[in-house]
């Protein structure tokens, strides 16, 4: 906490409840990810800071003290694949295909450092805007070209190469295994959790059995050797057709707007919640001296609440929601949330004279 606190972080909730890390945390008014890390993982993470990779968490900072050392990266919200896989079931071949292309995307770039994931599996994976993000480095370690296997075992039962138990080296033909157990899981809807489930649960589409196939077998040889090999292998019927966009303008910038914005946010947030108080107290009088009948001045106050306080407490009810379950794609539920504002609004306006009447005949 004492690292946040100095680089400027102001720590929101925990991502899960119970668990002190991973932690959500804002700085400028952005809310990033903070993780535990080794010292142990201080290169690889330094690495991946100073090289981000496409469609993973960028790394916005990695500090240290002494033998304590805390990542924030970007918060990516949305569903991971282990989720929606368990929700919707099994995925159609063209979006295993989309899943496929934009992990190989990301392990084209780890293999370009010289880092091996070690932990791809379906949780790890993010759905987000309709692109599949890889998450979750802290089982990543540097390729070792002299050793003759890892130093630490690390990885999922059913989703980890054979080599992560101790038998060779990893390298990033041991993520293109893991990669083909998990298109094999979207492409059957099963989970496997032993290599002989693998073996028994493969796929049966004839465009996708090669594939798993080679992706998945024991022997690092008869893999793919790189993402650019897989990629090349992917069902080429099955590409995607890039959609088609109408022509976008580029709007001028201007950097320094944005820069005062964010140093005058603090007070116009500060003055605006001013008014609203003062608002409130105009409210308030007009409600006690403009009438000295108990149920019109209840009326008032109800309508009051209805059109002045229920915009705000929805406003604050929406926050809530977006920092106690960030993994939910609230977007999606933007309108049907603001809907039920209004729908809430109209019935207690519509009720105001009955409650009045109902409260007064108690007085």
């Amino acid at each position: 906490m004492q690292l946040l606190s100095a680089a400027e972080y102001t720590p929101l909730g925990p991502v899960l409840t119970g668990h002190e890390f991973p932690l959500l945390v804002q700085k400028n008014q952005v809310v990033y990810v903070a993780k535990i890390a080794t010292m142990a993982d201080q290169p690889v993470l330094t690495q991946l800071a100073d090289h981000p990779t496409p469609l993973m968490p960028k790394l916005e900072a990695v500090l240290a003290d002494n033998d304590c050392l805390v990542t924030v990266e970007t918060l990516i919200n949305g569903q991971t694949l282990a989720a929606a896989l368990q929700v919707n079931g099994a995925f159609s071949p063209v979006q295993v295909n989309r899943v496929a292309r934009d992990l190989l995307q990301s392990l084209q770039h780890l293999e370009a450092l010289g880092i091996v994931h070690r932990d791809l599996k379906l949780s790890n994976i993010m759905i987000s805007r309709d692109r599949y993000y890889l998450i979750d480095v802290s089982a990543a370690r540097k390729q070792q070209v002299n050793q003759s296997s890892d130093t630490r075992l690390l990885g999922t039962t059913g989703f980890a190469a054979p080599e992560n138990y101790g038998f060779a080296q990893t390298d990033g033909r041991s993520d293109i295994y893991s990669l083909g157990i998990v298109l094999n899981c979207l492409l059957t809807g099963q989970i496997p959790d032993s290599r002989q489930a693998v073996t028994n649960q493969l796929t049966t589409a004839p465009q996708w059995l090669p594939v798993i196939e080679k992706a998945t077998a024991i022997d690092p040889q008869q893999r793919y050797q790189t993402a650019i090999d897989m990629r090349q292998a992917l069902p080429v019927q099955l590409t995607v057709k890039p959609k088609r966009h109408l022509p976008t303008v580029t709007l001028p910038t201007w950097p320094w707007l944005h820069t005062t914005w964010l140093k005058a946010y603090p007070y116009v947030k500060r003055a605006l919640w001013i008014t609203y108080a003062i608002f409130w107290l105009l409210i308030i009088a007009t409600t006690l001296f403009g009438t000295d009948n108990w149920r019109d001045q209840l009326a008032f106050l109800l309508e009051s609440i209805a059109l002045v306080g229920t915009p705000v407490l929805a406003h604050l009810l929406n926050r809530w929601l977006y920092q106690q379950f960030p993994q939910v794609n609230w977007h999606r539920y933007r309108g049907w949330l603001r809907a039920g504002e209004v729908v809430l609004i109209i019935v207690l306006l519509a009720s105001t004279g009955d409650i009045a009447s109902w409260w007064g005949g108690k007085l």
